[in-house]
């Protein structure tokens, strides 16, 4: 996961890349076969340990999703996000605002 977190004028602007397959389970392969669903299902993002953004996402998000989001804060908050794709599988970022 890449991360980049700005101030400015006291609205950070937080960017999100996700390397992520992000799998529908509709699509098939070269044979024929359908591809298994693999999809990022939920994320969380915390400020200074205050939960900030709930995400739902499904199978329709884009391979290696990118998120953009605006939210006031300031340089040196903390800021620590958390996703769970459909096979239970984690990523986890931390980063601080510049």
């Amino acid at each position: 996961m890449r991360v980049l977190a700005r101030e400015l004028n006291g609205i950070v602007l937080l960017k999100i890349i996700i390397e992520h397959p992000s799998e529908s389970g509709t699509r098939k392969d070269e044979q024929g076969n359908v591809i298994p669903a693999h999809f990022i299902r939920e994320g969380r993002i915390a400020l200074n340990g205050a939960p900030l953004f709930d995400l739902d996402l499904g199978p329709s998000v884009s391979r290696d999703p990118f998120f953009q989001l605006k939210f006031a804060g300031k340089k040196g908050d903390q800021i620590k996000l958390e996703f769970t794709d459909s096979k239970f599988q984690e990523f986890s970022a931390d980063c601080v605002v510049t």
